[in-house]
């Protein structure tokens, strides 16, 4: 029972933080929390420990939490690590990809134009660990979930603060879609690297806009 109010807890929140309804940087109070949910303090401290693991909050004893904020350098860490993982993972591994999953995945970004911000970065985070998923290296692929939890939450809150920040991602995806489909190496890394620069500009862009205007 205790352990399943302890997930329930960590899924409330880390559902609230992805979507960004906490926002990045938002100070966080644990008797507010206790009074906006009902799992109780012990249940809720776990969860809080998990999400900290996660790097997702920051706990300061006898000071307070707080949503963990984007910098410029944890921008730039995130997406040059994707920038080293993915191509070379997809140059190595091109052959094994499912054509019929691939297809599926180009299906779904296309129905994803009309949905939601956080809909649509479910499927691109899906996309994206799928392609390192075919290693079948467990080390590389919950390190890779982890990156891609930051990748979402940073993607959402981009679309907040500019709605044209999806303008482009389907042609992109298409584009790495395509490059595996055919199986062509150059491609596919040309592809991934400009998908993710693209992002990684936007996404600096963004943060330095509104770095301004605080």
């Amino acid at each position: 029972m205790a352990e399943a109010l302890t997930n329930q807890a960590y899924e409330y929140l880390y559902n609230k933080i992805i979507s960004c309804e906490y926002l990045p940087g938002q100070e966080l109070n644990e008797k507010q929390l206790l009074e906006e949910t009902s799992f109780g303090r012990t249940p809720l401290r776990e969860a809080l420990l998990m999400l900290q693991s996660e790097s997702l909050i920051e706990i300061f004893p006898r000071k307070g939490m707080r949503i963990t904020a984007f910098t410029e350098k944890s921008i730039d860490d995130l997406y040059q690590t994707r920038k080293l993982i993915e191509p070379t993972v997809c140059r190595k591994y091109i052959t094994l990809y499912s054509k019929s999953r691939l297809l599926e995945f180009q299906k779904m970004f296309e129905r994803a134009e009309d949905a939601s911000d956080v809909e649509e970065y479910r499927i691109d985070t899906s996309f994206h660990s799928y392609l390192i998923s075919i290693t079948d290296n467990n080390i590389l692929i919950n390190m890779y979930h982890s990156i891609m939890i930051h990748q979402m939450r940073m993607a959402v809150y981009a679309a907040m603060q500019d709605s044209s920040n999806r303008m482009g991602n389907l042609k992109q995806h298409k584009a790495i879609i395509d490059a595996l489909l055919r199986e062509n190496e150059e491609d596919v890394q040309d592809a991934i690297v400009l998908h993710i620069n693209h992002s990684l500009i936007k996404s600096l862009k963004l943060l330095r806009n509104s770095d301004r205007q605080a």
